[in-house]
């Protein structure tokens, strides 16, 4: 059977949200003749995902399950990239939901425009209100552009992503960042600096259900800190050698925004967490300066190098 598109999926003990996005694919809007089939990696060794799966076969045709048994997101991407043959390969995250015309809008998109890839918003949904005052709009909302603009390396993820197979073939995510994060980030950064363009797909929306454990500033200061790890991280690929300048940027963003923070407490909670959330942030940068690890999805911190 020819593809026109792999949805790869890449999941790990979310047996709910799993269900939620596999829902959401049965209800896509598809233009007439595009071929999709769905891919599922599971990343438990347990493979707790498989039944779930198994139940939809028929309302999926093709779907197929795998298990990736080491423990590392980028590898459970590779195995998917691995089994998809599709002409573009479409990511979707396992708590997340698509739109019903997800796939619909990305292939209008690469069908008018020249591009080797797309990225489109994830709107985020809390599923349940934890703390009050951590609002979406303030603290969940992500970056947003109009569709055909072009994207750098800076704003591509594999949360909703649409990717021309042919980039794979000499190129997988690295397991170096499949604890710690960004393995998506640090691969599509790849591919933009050699060459491959990105574009904005606005109309290809989905959801992300946030958990109620999101809903807290201490995760948010977590995932603060780790996006200023993973950046630093990817930065310093990129561009060697600059790290005493580097942290000494960090330090002094530090100091100034701790400085600031008596003063936006005095504008209330909201005020002060985003002055916490960008000290976060700069400490995250010095973490990874040191040459120390964090790995939001393992151990936590570590001192080995």
């Amino acid at each position: 059977m020819t593809v026109d598109v792999s949805i790869c999926i890449a999941t790990f003990r979310r047996p709910t949200g799993l269900s939620r996005l596999l829902d959401s694919l049965e209800q896509l809007k598809l233009p007439a003749g595009l071929r999709i089939e769905t891919i599922v990696v599971d990343n438990d060794t347990d493979s707790s995902a498989r039944p779930i799966v198994e139940a939809r076969a028929a309302a999926l045709d093709p779907i197929r399950y795998t298990v990736e048994p080491r423990r590392n997101i980028a590898l459970a991407r590779n195995r998917a990239v691995a089994q998809a043959r599709g002409e573009w390969i479409a990511f979707i995250d396992d708590d997340e939901v698509a739109d019903e015309g997800w796939i619909a809008a990305y292939w209008d998109l690469v069908e008018r425009a020249e591009c080797d890839g797309a990225m489109g918003p994830v709107l985020v949904q809390l599923e349940a209100i934890v703390t009050p005052w951590l609002d979406v709009e303030t603290f969940y909302t992500r970056h947003r552009s109009s569709t055909g603009d072009s994207l750098g390396p800076s704003d591509l993820r594999t949360g909703n992503a649409w990717v021309r197979r042919r980039l794979f073939d000499e190129c997988r995510f690295d397991p170096a960042y499949g604890l710690s994060g960004g393995s998506d980030s640090e691969l599509f950064g790849r591919m933009s600096r050699s060459g491959a363009r990105f574009l904005w797909c606005e109309e290809a929306r989905v959801v992300e259900f946030a958990s109620p454990e999101r809903h807290c500033l201490r995760w948010l200061t977590q995932r603060a800190f780790r996006g200023g790890y993973v950046h630093t991280r990817l930065d310093r690929v990129a561009a060697p050698g600059n790290d005493l300048r580097r942290a000494l940027r960090a330090l002094a963003l530090v100091v100034g925004f701790g400085a600031l923070a008596p003063v936006a407490a005095l504008g209330g909670r909201r005020c002060l967490a985003r002055v916490v959330l960008r000290i976060c942030t700069q400490a995250g940068h010095l973490w990874a300066l040191t040459g120390r690890s964090y790995e939001e999805y393992g151990a936590g911190f570590s001192t080995g190098r």
